[in-house]
């Protein structure tokens, strides 16, 4: 399944360097002789929902926490996105030896072409805990696709900052160069470039970066919105990040839980409230049950499909959107709905992108071979191919693999188990 055209997507990326992962490129093929990454690029564009699947430490958690490494260096700066972290040293990947890398190739709807972007971290001389922009390069391709021709849009190196702007962006403000120029080797340069008419889409590959979030709701911290000191000291992430979406969606927030309760199997109302004494309080009226439940009262599965939910429903969604173990202590009921509602959202309603990590075989069945992406990891060598090639190359007929696919041609077929 394929994403309307007109909207904007990250095809492909590549990490180097970074925590487990010593090197993974999947999605677009662009730009494989710009930097090598020791391994090709699967020349396969990643749409709009992207499923990882493979054993722990195979990288998937790594996969998301360098997207949010980026949105904070392109937020904060690097040295404030490293001190968050432990520093360079806690970041970088113990058997590397050349810097960090991180590319991403974009696609944006106001472009024909696609861009990639590439960012290298290094240390910082005489310092285990900071690290400096080595090189940063914005490129396009010409609109025939190939790599031997190619528009560099912005390029530093080592620290020393020039800019050469080449058509379309001849007409480049002159603010824009000098700011530029005062940029160090501590901020990214893609943050200072401005609104050009001949090239709409910087904008938004800065907005997507920026925008990432990473589901971080869990059951526990759910336990903050019940009448009772029941758990208390859990009383953090749901509870503000809730009244933070109230405070922003008032008005939409009704018919917001209303749309939930009726994806939700069991669930016939969601109520949001507030006590007399001014306390926040989270119930669900189940359908078997004549008084409502309480957030601490219903199951894990209940409260992570109901917090999912709420993130990708925003009125104003992210444009990329990661979600860690969704299916963790979700039924099938619950897994089914939680696939159709992001199956939805990304392909039909805000164009939402997602990264999913997950460890669910269940889960995995209810997505198409093209969205899965199966990862393992020996020793120092990652592995990383789409479903849909694997279940080729083992010779399955994709016309006939039935609802189960992963569980039983990839999970269960055959003498291959890399991937289990």
């Amino acid at each position: 399944m394929s994403a309307p055209a007109a909207q904007s997507v990250i095809e492909g990326f590549w990490l180097k360097n970074f925590r487990g992962i010593k090197y993974i490129a999947l999605g677009s093929s662009f730009l494989q002789s710009i930097v090598d990454i020791g391994q090709d690029l699967s020349p396969y564009e990643l749409t709009h929902l992207t499923t990882f699947i493979g054993p722990s430490g195979s990288g998937k958690r790594s996969i998301l926490d360098a997207f949010a490494f980026l949105a904070d260096i392109m937020s904060t700066g690097l040295d404030e996105a490293l001190s968050t972290r432990g520093g360079f040293s806690a970041v970088y990947n113990r058997g590397g030896t050349d810097p960090m890398s991180f590319g991403i190739v974009y696609r944006s709807c106001a472009a024909p072409v696609p861009l990639t972007y590439v960012v290298n971290i290094g240390p910082q001389r005489g310092s285990a805990t900071k690290g400096e922009i080595v090189s940063e390069g914005l490129i396009y391709r010409d609109a025939a696709g190939s790599s031997q021709q190619m528009q560099t849009v912005l390029f530093f190196q080592n620290g020393e900052k020039f800019a050469r702007f080449v058509a379309p962006w001849k007409n480049a403000a002159v603010a824009d160069i000098e700011e530029l120029k005062r940029t160090d080797s501590k901020h990214l340069g893609l943050v200072k470039l401005g609104t050009h008419d001949d090239v709409l889409d910087v904008p938004q590959l800065k907005r997507h970066l920026t925008g990432f979030r990473r589901s971080c709701f869990t059951p526990d911290n759910a336990f903050g919105l019940s009448p009772v000191s029941f758990k208390a000291d859990k009383h953090t992430r749901l509870l503000a990040a809730f009244k933070q979406f109230k405070e922003k969606h008032n008005v939409e927030l009704g018919g917001i839980l209303e749309v939930i309760a009726q994806r939700m199997h069991g669930v016939e109302k969601i109520l949001f409230e507030q006590s007399d004494t001014g306390r926040h309080i989270l119930r669900f009226v189940l359908s078997e049950y004549p008084d409502p439940f309480e957030a601490c009262q219903v199951s894990e599965g209940t409260l992570r499909l109901f917090s999912h939910m709420m993130m990708v429903e925003d009125p104003a969604p992210s444009p990329l959107l990661g979600v860690e173990e969704p299916a963790a202590y979700m039924d099938l009921a619950q897994i089914k709905t939680f696939c159709s509602f992001v199956r939805e959202h990304a392909y039909e309603m805000g164009g939402t992108q997602f990264f999913l990590t997950t460890n669910s075989m269940t889960l995995v069945d209810y997505m198409d071979p093209t969205e899965v992406w199966l990862l393992t990891k020996t020793d120092d060598k990652m592995e990383v191919i789409r479903a849909y090639d694997e279940l080729n190359y083992r010779g399955v007929d994709l016309n006939t693999i039935g609802p189960c696919w992963y569980t039983d041609y990839i999970y269960r077929g055959g003498d291959e188990t890399r991937f289990k």
